[in-house]
């Protein structure tokens, strides 16, 4: 059967919602990043300090350093997602090559009352990588995407047979439902009220290629009082720059029926502040225990979207190379897009360390966040309330435990193992609910827990070293195209299935540094 395409491009129009809370989720996590050793060790060294990567965890552990400090971090990594809908399993990996982490420490000696020592620090992280590449397929198992653009269109109905590019413009109604009008999905009939037209689908896929993430620059100063407290403070600079491309389509009897293909895009920038404390209570031990807070993460952002769908047609006439009239009014105009705030947890994080000597160390962290309480507002700072319902609806407290080891095996060589483990940010039930706003894309992942299973060694000798790591993550997620469902006749809901997706990410990072 042939298709048609109709183009959705569509100008800025102010006072909407951005488009998903699940995509403003994506600005809440963080990866387990920077140097090899910090890394190596599960991210737990926030106790221990002396590493240029804990001035983003705890900015007092910059305050034990006696001597200058310079760092690059480089690394490869492999990441395989693997999806399985009833039986039918679809895998895909991507490799690429990543610049983690670089820094420099500037120790200064002073004599101030007991104030020891007052460094400063700078420092650039990858902190949330969102490169990724995914694929499922299966049976529809009597579910389908045009039942949720069914409901879209019966609460905020319009007449068919008179529709216009304004009917976008002035988002009177759900851009998804209007596209299975306008792409013959919905039936065209005399009357102007939508009936499905095909609504016996057997087979769907879904694809989505991601780019992008989050970076974060960090710029610290701390101080060492008397070698037993150190303070810190660091102030966080992000930048936002991410990009997906997906695609999701179901086949009837006959073949493929239709196809929407999506493109969405998030950038902006935000900033936070760090504060720190690490003290040793005990002159004589090495024992120490360290406190940090962190601000929420206070983003512009903005939103870009454009989407487009094959379907059979109006009255499911074929149509070759159809283009509405929608396309030809803003050919040249922008895709649509939104701009917003962002407002991230606050998050709390303790630390306890131990050494013997300059052989062996451990460190032991917890860490919570409420993911629950990110809030959105609209530029102008009015809140996007439904948004805002829905994060808290779905989302819930995220703890984090680290724990990590170092012990020196010859005068220059020390190995490292660490564990790193997030509880799940979604709760059992939650859902992407799908509103009379300008969102096209209506799949949704519930992550599940995050493991991270670490290795590395290091090498130094009096002013150079060299530190690598291996790291294992592990996370299982339930992936819906869609949320569909029907109440029989006892009440019960029941909905569709959720896809299970396991996404296994191998890397392998190197440092180079040197003590001055």
């Amino acid at each position: 059967m042939k298709k048609y395409i109709i183009p959705l491009f569509v100008m800025f129009v102010s006072g909407v919602n951005a488009q998903s809370s699940y995509d403003a989720a994506k600005m809440l996590d963080n990866d387990l990043s920077g140097t090899a050793r910090y890394v190596s060790m599960g991210g737990s060294m926030s106790a221990l300090g002396t590493d240029i990567s804990v001035m983003g965890v705890n900015p007092a552990g910059i305050g034990l350093y006696r001597s200058g400090d310079a760092a690059v971090t480089m690394g490869v990594t492999s990441l395989i997602s693997k999806s399985d809908c009833a039986g039918n399993v679809e895998e895909s990996e991507k490799t690429f090559f990543t610049v983690d982490n670089a820094g420099v420490v500037l120790a200064s000696e002073v004599d101030f009352d007991a104030v020891k020592y007052v460094n400063v620090g700078f420092a650039y992280k990858r902190r949330n990588n969102l490169k990724r590449e995914f694929l499922m397929a299966g049976a529809t198992d009597g579910f389908s995407q045009m039942y949720q653009m069914q409901r879209l269109y019966d609460a905020s109905p319009f007449n068919i047979n008179n529709m216009s590019y304004k009917d976008y413009v002035n988002l009177d109604h759900s851009w998804l439902a209007l596209l299975a009008a306008d792409g013959g999905l919905l039936d065209a009939a005399s009357d102007p009220q939508g009936e499905l037209m095909y609504p016996d689908t057997e087979y769907m896929e879904y694809g989505s290629k991601e780019n992008g993430g989050v970076d974060q620059i960090d710029c610290n100063i701390a101080c060492n009082i008397d070698d037993r407290v150190y303070l810190g403070l660091t102030v966080g600079i992000y930048n936002v720059d991410y990009e997906r491309s997906s695609y999701y389509g179901e086949d009837d009897a006959f073949g493929p029926l239709y196809t929407i293909y999506n493109e969405y895009a998030t950038e902006g920038a935000g900033f936070d502040m760090k504060l720190g404390t690490i003290i040793r209570p005990f002159e004589e031990s090495s024992f120490r225990i360290g406190f940090a807070l962190h601000t929420p993460t206070w983003y512009s952002l903005t939103d870009r979207m454009w989407c487009d769908m094959y379907g059979p047609g109006f009255d499911g006439a074929p149509y070759d190379g159809y283009m509405s009239t929608l396309d030809y009014e803003y050919a040249y105009g922008d895709v649509y897009c939104v701009d917003y705030r962002l407002t991230t947890p606050w998050r709390y994080n303790i630390s306890a360390a131990y050494t013997i000597g300059s052989s062996f160390a451990i460190n032991a962290e917890y860490e919570y966040a409420d993911y629950s309480s990110a809030r959105m507002r609209y530029s102008d700072g009015d809140k996007i309330k439904a948004m805002n319902e829905e994060i808290k609806s779905n989302m819930k407290e995220v703890n984090t435990f680290k724990i990590g080891a170092e012990c020196k095996i010859s005068k220059n060589l020390s190995l490292r193992g660490g564990y790193n483990y997030s509880s799940a940010p979604y709760k059992a039930d939650a859902a992407k609910v799908m509103m009379t706003m300008p969102d096209t894309n209506t799949e949704y992942l519930n992550s599940m827990e995050q493991r991270n299973y670490t290795l590395g060694f290091g090498y130094r000798n009096n002013a150079f070293y060299v530190d690598a790591a291996y790291v294992l993550s592990v996370r299982e997620s339930d992936f819906y195209p869609f949320y569909d469902y029907f109440s029989d006749e006892y009440g019960n809901v029941h909905s569709n299935a959720a896809t299970t997706v396991k996404d296994t990410k191998n890397r392998f990072m190197v440092t180079a540094g040197i003590r001055f």
